[in-house]
């Protein structure tokens, strides 16, 4: 009888500490299920496991006295992949093909447009635009110029600018850069910084889109308390056409590219200005020159 409530005592106990360490398990788990994985970085709102990342990046603008941060769109991002940088607050700045001691003794300055590589240590805080964690470095790259981005920001504050009433008073600001040929990244950096030129969060979205989000009343055809800018890009319809002087024997054709384009910008169905028919020309080195504007209309 001894035995068997000996027995009965040490399978009691087996099922205690069984029970007691099942529950610790289960704690531990539910833990790490709910909460945040170990090796992720919490503060700052910071990416997981930052390394050292080399990126390439579009500069779509340069910044000035008045806001030194530079935006950047990722090389075939997308409209989440904006961010800034003030490029000279980066101790290692180089042009490709020179030492920075080469690059500090030049008289320079990065132009939008231009590709640009950022190393840094892979963490990226969870703002928009989205900001990098340490930088190491920043390389203007030579080849891959193209200042369609700056071109069209120019378009867009010429429509800001003109029949300025339009957009007066406005606290909402819509683009639609959706039917050109800049990729989604860098659309949406040129919206951003459109935007923060005038100290408003910019929308981006097609008329339709605006009106099914419950900015513009489509029923009345009006957009109260906001403006909708756009661009369309009208090439594949009407090439542009070059004319070219007459060459001899051995000499190289120019390298051109055109656009044309209708922009627009837009408060009500009697309140809207319009760029028509505009011609815009890229050399070989990438660079858009000033565009022409076919006509003007309001309504």
């Amino acid at each position: 009888m001894k035995k068997w409530c000996l027995f009965l005592s040490l399978y009691f106990c087996i099922c205690l500490l069984a029970a007691c360490a099942g529950g610790d398990i289960s704690a531990g788990e539910g833990a790490d299920s709910g909460g945040a994985p170990a090796e992720e970085t919490q503060s700052g709102g910071e990416t997981a496991e930052p390394g050292r990342v080399t990126e390439t990046f579009r500069l779509v603008t340069a910044g000035d006295s008045d806001d030194p941060a530079s935006v950047l769109a990722a090389v075939n991002g997308t409209s989440g992949d904006v961010y800034t940088l003030d490029i000279f607050s980066v101790e290692d700045v180089t042009l490709e093909g020179y030492t920075p001691e080469e690059t500090a003794a030049m008289d320079w300055s990065p132009m939008p447009g231009a590709l640009v590589e950022v190393t840094w240590d892979g963490s990226v805080m969870e703002s928009y635009p989205a900001r990098f964690g340490d930088v190491t470095s920043v390389r203007i790259l030579e080849s891959g110029f193209n200042d369609l981005c700056r071109l069209y920001l120019d378009v867009l504050e010429d429509l800001w600018n003109v029949d300025a009433g339009l957009n007066e008073g406005i606290t909402e600001l819509g683009v639609d850069l959706s039917e050109t040929s800049l990729p989604e990244s860098e659309r949406a950096a040129v919206a951003y910084a459109f935007g923060m030129r005038h100290g408003l969060m910019p929308v981006e979205g097609t008329y339709g889109e605006l009106v099914e989000a419950g900015y513009i009343d489509g029923e009345n055809l009006t957009w109260e308390d906001g403006c909708l800018f756009s661009i369309k890009e009208t090439q594949d319809e009407d090439p542009v056409v070059f004319s070219l002087p007459a060459f001899g024997s051995g000499d190289e054709m120019p390298d051109y590219n055109g656009v044309r384009f209708d922009a627009e910008k837009w408060r009500s169905g009697t309140g809207a200005y319009f760029f028509s028919d505009c011609t815009a020309v890229q050399n070989g080195g990438g660079q858009w020159g000033d565009y022409a504007v076919g006509a003007e209309a309001i309504s």
